[in-house]
């Protein structure tokens, strides 16, 4: 009964630390796994660490089978910074490798395979005037709503595949669409919402004093943001499931937050700072073009999976702020 977690980042990380606690064995892949960051966050003697490529299907294969993996949680993924260096990224590692994963998971019989995928999917919808929370079948019009970026749409498309794979071959699957994910740790935070925290908990301060620069990181309307260890807690509930009817489901807070929110935040934890006034873009969080007036509807994540978010945006800035020094 062990659990392949692919990406040695914080989320895969946290989620292995709490299988690991339930005395779980875990095996944890990353292409270059670095063991004082995994250290950080988990006691290294209760988890495997190994190098390995996702991207390389006859090695997933060979240790899906050396190991006897019975659950795959996949969250190794090229970020959409690195994939803006490196568009190719995004077909090779994205999806190649979530399909090389899939075959291996079929050949293999694995009992679960949960997938990690992104709310960013969601967004080319919000510009259409919201009615209310936006549910995971959500409508959106194929070519004016595309996904807004490779990553994006490496995600869909690695959806589809997932399905496809429950359907044709019978694998049981959990899709699980994360929100903006917060958190900090001792390895990169290269994220958008990670170096958002960093900012405003005062790395790069100037004289005390907190300005934002970058246009990434300012936002008007809300956004929905969900904190790391909430994440690791969805994939094990989605392992723990008995069954998956709906399969796709949203991992947020079901709570829209303001940059406003953020900074008022920030000023709890960081009461030194000095906040300077920022003018707002008319865009969306992280860039996108559309404001959001609506939460996600986290229902489906709380019927079928037994889960629900635990972590506050201050809760967030608190665990963040001993990875953040000013």
């Amino acid at each position: 009964m062990t659990t392949l977690i692919t990406g040695a980042g914080l989320i895969g990380c946290q989620t292995a630390a709490l299988l690991a606690a339930r005395g779980e064995p875990v095996l944890l892949l990353d292409l270059q796994p670095a063991p004082a960051l995994i250290g950080s966050v988990l006691p290294l003697n209760q988890v495997t660490v190994l190098s390995g490529d996702v991207c390389d299907r006859a090695a997933m294969l060979a240790l899906l089978q050396q190991h006897g993996i019975t659950a795959v949680v996949h969250t190794a993924a090229a970020l959409s910074m690195a994939i803006r260096q490196t568009p190719t990224l995004a077909a090779d590692v994205n999806l190649g490798g979530t399909v090389n994963l899939l075959e291996a998971a079929r050949a293999c019989g694995v009992r679960r395979f949960v997938l990690a995928s992104s709310t960013t999917l969601y967004y080319p919808s919000f510009r259409r005037p919201q009615t209310g929370p936006v549910a995971e079948d959500f409508a959106f019009h194929a070519v004016s709503e595309r996904p807004g970026s490779l990553y994006a749409a490496s995600k869909l498309a690695a959806e589809y595949f997932t399905q496809h794979y429950a359907d044709q071959f019978g694998l049981s699957v959990a899709i699980l669409r994360y929100s903006a994910v917060l958190g900090l740790w001792a390895g990169p935070n290269n994220s958008v919402p990670g170096r958002l925290l960093a900012t405003l908990l005062g790395q790069g301060a100037v004289n005390g004093r907190v300005a934002v620069a970058d246009p990434l990181l300012l936002w008007s309307g809300g956004d929905d943001f969900i904190d790391a260890r909430d994440v690791a807690a969805a994939n094990v509930a989605a392992l723990d499931a008995t069954a998956l009817p709906s399969r796709v489901y949203t991992i947020g807070s079901g709570r829209l937050a303001t940059f406003a929110d953020f900074v008022a935040a920030a000023r709890q934890v960081r009461p030194a700072l000095v906040f300077d006034e920022m003018a707002l873009p008319d865009t969306g969080f992280a860039g996108f073009p559309y404001r959001r007036t609506q939460p996600f509807d986290v229902a489906c994540a709380q019927t079928e999976l037994g889960f629900a978010a635990r972590h506050d945006l201050l809760s967030s800035f608190n665990a963040a702020s001993a990875w953040a020094r000013p």
